[in-house]
C-alpha cells in the first residue's frame, strides 16, 4: 500500500480512499457527566481511573491489532488545560482533540504553549466555515488535520450528505474542504454525523462514495443513536452494549475510523471490529458473494 493510501499520525496508519487497513478505534474521556469528574468541578477528576480506563482501551488496540486514539473531551476551557496536562504526563500523541469550541481553543492554547505541535492532534469537529473566530483559530495555530462533521437531517440521502461537502455552500463561494485547505488544513477526516439508526444507514452508504470518489478517510460515532434507547425498563448495561456490539460490526467493514465513544466501552467495540474484520477477510479470501440481494 503507498504512502498515498493513509495518512501517517506517529506509528498509526489511517486508511483513505479504501478500506484495506483496520478502522482507528477512537475513545472518548472526559466527556460530559463522566463518573470520573467530580459533578460539581468538573476541573477535578480520578486520575488513577482515568489511567485505567486509557490503558484498557490501549491494552485491547494491542491486543487486536487494531489501532486506537483518545479523544480527549471538557465542558469548560480550564478543564481541558487539566485533562491535557494529565494525559500528556502519562501518554504520547497523537490525540484527538474535542469538546465544546471554548474548550478546543483552550487545548489548542495550553499544547501550544507545552510544545505540542499541530501534526500531533486532530481537531474535532467543524462542521462550516461561518465561525470567524474558529476559522482564525485554525489558521493562527496550523492546525494540520480536521474532522468535518456532516450536519444533515436523518433521512438525508448519501448523495445529499456527499453534496454537502463538495457544493460551494461556504463563505467566499468555497466549498468546506477547499475552504479549510486554503487556511492551512491538509488533513480531512469525513464524519456522518449520526441521529439514528436510519441516519447510520445513509452514512455508511455516504462514507463509500467519499472514500472512491475524493479519496479521504471516513468515519463516524456509530453509537450515537442507541442514547435513543435508553429506559429504566431496560437494563442498560447491557441491552446498550449488545447493541453497540452489533452496530460495531457493521460500521467496521466500510468505515476508517469509529468513534466508539465512551472510552469505558472499549472492550465490546475492539472485540467486535476484530471479528468483523476477521469475517470480512475471510469472505474476500473465499470470494463469497454477500448482499446481491435481501
Amino acid at each position: 500500500m503507498g504512502n498515498t493510501d493513509y495518512y501517517s499520525y506517529g506509528n498509526i496508519k489511517l486508511g483513505k480512499g479504501n478500506f484495506e487497513l483496520p478502522p482507528v478505534l477512537i475513545g472518548t474521556i472526559f466527556y460530559q457527566n463522566e463518573t470520573i469528574i467530580d459533578r460539581k468541578n468538573p476541573e477535578v477528576f480520578n486520575s488513577s481511573k482515568a489511567m485505567k480506563r486509557i490503558d484498557t482501551h490501549i491494552s485491547l488496540s494491542e491486543k487486536y491489532k487494531i489501532p486506537n486514539l483518545v479523544e480527549i473531551s471538557a465542558t469548560s476551557p480550564k478543564s481541558m488545560r487539566n485533562y491535557l496536562e494529565f494525559f500528556l504526563d502519562h501518554y504520547d500523541p497523537p490525540f484527538i482533540l474535542g469538546g465544546n469550541f471554548e474548550s478546543r481553543v483552550a487545548g489548542i492554547e495550553y499544547l501550544t504553549e507545552h510544545g505540542i505541535k499541530p501534526d500531533q492532534y486532530i481537531y474535532n469537529t467543524i462542521s462550516n466555515l461561518k465561525n470567524k473566530k474558529e476559522i482564525e483559530i485554525i489558521k493562527k495555530y496550523k492546525i494540520e488535520s480536521a474532522v468535518i462533521l456532516i450536519l444533515s437531517s436523518e433521512n438525508m440521502t448519501s448523495t445529499q450528505r456527499y453534496a454537502y461537502l463538495t457544493e460551494r455552500n461556504q463563505p467566499n463561494n468555497m466549498n468546506i474542504i477547499e475552504g479549510l485547505d486554503k487556511i492551512g488544513v491538509k488533513r480531512f477526516w469525513i464524519d456522518g454525523g449520526v441521529v439514528n439508526l436510519e441516519s447510520l444507514a445513509h452514512i455508511l452508504e455516504t462514507q463509500q462514495l467519499v472514500s472512491t470518489s475524493l479519496k479521504l478517510p471516513v468515519g463516524t460515532a456509530a453509537n450515537l443513536f442507541l442514547f435513543q434507547y435508553s429506559s429504566p425498563r431496560l437494563n442498560i448495561k447491557f441491552h446498550t452494549r449488545y447493541r453497540r456490539a452489533s452496530i460495531m460490526f457493521i460500521a467496521a467493514w466500510v468505515s476508517n475510523f469509529i468513534f466508539y465513544g465512551a472510552i469505558e466501552d472499549a472492550k465490546e467495540s475492539f472485540a467486535s471490529a476484530y471479528q468483523s474484520i476477521e469475517f470480512r477477510d475471510i469472505i474476500k479470501r473465499r470470494n463469497i458473494k454477500l448482499f446481491r440481494q435481501f
